[in-house]
């Protein structure tokens, strides 16, 4: 499977998964000196690989005909401080999203959490959606953890495949939700 292919199946996966609605969150993969980004506003269920946008790492459209993801600053912005991302998935999933209204890290102290983020997932500061502010902030708080969450916004992961990157989401989900039944975080 093609990396732009990988990236349209954890596109539709995210959807599937029910880690978002319509056609919010996003996916990304660098490939070279190039990124591949989904599109803002298009529907996954009939997204195809024709369908992606390809950014240089400085941010200029070099291939796709449609408008790239209102997040690509955050894609660009973390593949710039870390070199050792392939791939990023940014979620709106329901507890996770929920939890970063709290400002707190999510906490749950089970190994699951440990070993799919590396740690505490830590909720980077509120900034406006698109910009460079929730660029950096969310640069800031996946320092050394492969997620966080952001502010009343929701989740990013990542990893070294569009796959890899979806599962770190989906376990912080998971692990939102166990965090709400329990009432606390430690």
């Amino acid at each position: 499977m093609s990396l732009r292919a990988e990236v349209v199946a954890a596109a539709r996966d995210m959807h599937r998964l029910g880690l978002v609605a319509a056609s919010h969150g996003n996916v990304s993969a660098r490939e070279a000196d190039a990124v591949h980004i989904t599109p803002t506003a298009l529907p996954y269920e009939g997204m195809s690989d024709e369908d992606l946008v390809t950014l240089s790492l400085a941010g200029e459209v070099v291939a796709g005909h449609r408008e790239p993801s209102s997040e690509r600053r955050v894609h660009l912005a973390v593949y710039a401080a870390r070199p050792d991302v392939s791939a990023i998935v940014h979620t709106h999933s329901v507890y996770a999203t929920a939890w970063s209204f709290r400002g707190e890290p999510l906490d749950t102290g089970t190994d699951e959490l440990q070993a799919a983020a590396g740690g505490p997932v830590r909720t980077a500061a509120e900034a406006p959606s698109g910009s460079n502010a929730i660029a950096r902030a969310a640069v800031e708080a996946l320092n050394g953890r492969r997620a966080a969450l952001l502010a009343r916004h929701g989740v990013i992961g990542v990893g070294d495949s569009p796959a890899r990157a979806l599962d770190v989401c989906a376990v912080v989900e998971r692990q939102a939700q166990l965090a709400w039944l329990l009432g606390q975080a430690r």
